[in-house]
């Protein structure tokens, strides 16, 4: 059977039922099918925007929740394919340096009080309005984010990594580090020059703190993993890679696009920059333009999300009351995003 979402409920029943009861105990899932009637009148304005009538007539919907997390996803492979109303947008104006202040970061940004970390290809600045205790950025050398080199990325994470130790010799208190990479104005991004925003805090942040409690109590309860049997699971779906010491995982509930969900147990987080660089290249090939990338540390994990925000072109926004309040509506398939990926 071809590995896709709408086919989910049929893999998991073909499961060895160890395999099978790890899975129900972590996602309870629902396969149904949305119907409705297409008037004649709209039948030829379906068929060029959706393909065949009957498909739009007998929708899949696949819905999925995570037990533990109350992580929710909705699947309907046609959401991809409605009419979006475009902007015009020139890339090459993202070239344009004027009146970029972080071409100058010295003269045009504050730094942190310990003073600013000069990597190869970047240098740190502190956010002139900051939403946590530490706020700094690390802002690239080239200005345009659509140029992106291993080495470069490497030089960034190590870069974040000594703000990171600044911070530490400051206040030993604010221990909780949070790698942020907001890409381009989809992502929520007010400026378009390349930077990564870190953070260190006294108090975890909630979803990070909840996470923590989910995987301690699963520890006490069933005398395991929980970042392993999650990654598990993936795994025997075909949803998971393993490269060195760090699971991939294409994630069953995604909260938004082509979600990608990494636990690694490197020992430094800029050990995993080249293989986060292979997966925004990957990303770049499925045409993501702009994305979210996320990275902090529970226990021996380093836990990273990356997520597509959509089309720069896109007037919409990709997420809405349902995405707050619901469960998040996707319509990109997992499996898809697996085969995407080159190794």
């Amino acid at each position: 059977m071809e590995a896709k979402i709408t086919n989910l409920v049929e893999l998991v029943n073909k499961l060895p039922k160890k395999e099978k009861d790890l899975f129900e105990r972590f996602y309870s899932v629902e396969s149904s099918v949305a119907n409705l009637k297409i008037p004649r009148e709209m039948e030829k304005f379906v068929k060029n925007k959706f393909g065949l009538v009957e498909k739009v007539e007998n929708q899949r919907i696949i819905s999925i929740n995570n037990n533990f997390t109350g992580e929710g996803s909705v699947f309907n492979e046609l959401r991809s394919l409605r009419p979006i109303p475009k902007l015009k947008v020139n890339l090459k104006e993202l070239e344009k340096k004027d009146n970029c202040y972080f071409c100058n970061p010295e003269s045009y940004t504050p730094s942190n009080t310990f003073g600013r970390i000069k990597g190869k290809y970047c240098t740190t600045a502190s956010n002139i309005a900051g939403y946590d205790y530490f706020h700094g950025l690390v802002i690239f050398k080239e200005h345009n984010p659509l140029k992106i080199k291993k080495e470069w990325l490497k030089d960034y994470f190590e870069t974040a990594e000594k703000w990171f130790k600044e911070v530490e010799k400051v206040d030993k208190e604010a221990k909780n580090i949070f790698l942020i990479w907001n890409y381009l104005w989809r992502s929520g991004a007010s400026i378009v020059h390349g930077h990564l925003q870190l953070t260190a805090s006294r108090m975890k942040y909630g979803k990070i703190k909840k996470l923590e409690e989910i995987s301690g109590n699963y520890k006490k309860k069933f005398k395991s993993d929980y970042f392993s049997d999650l990654s598990r699971v993936h795994k025997s779906l075909g949803l998971l890679k393993k490269v060195n010491k760090t699971n991939i995982l294409f994630y069953l509930t995604p909260v938004k696009e082509k979600e990608i969900l990494l636990f690694s147990k490197e020992k430094r987080f800029p050990d995993l920059s080249d293989l986060i660089y292979k997966i925004i290249q990957n990303y770049f090939q499925l045409g993501v333009q702009s994305f979210n990338l996320s990275l902090y540390k529970i226990k021996d994990y380093w836990v990273t999300h990356l997520v597509d925000r959509g089309n720069l072109e896109d007037r919409n926004s990709d997420i809405g009351t349902m995405e707050l309040y619901g469960n998040s509506v996707i319509s990109f398939d997992p499996c898809d995003i697996l085969h995407n990926q080159k190794s």
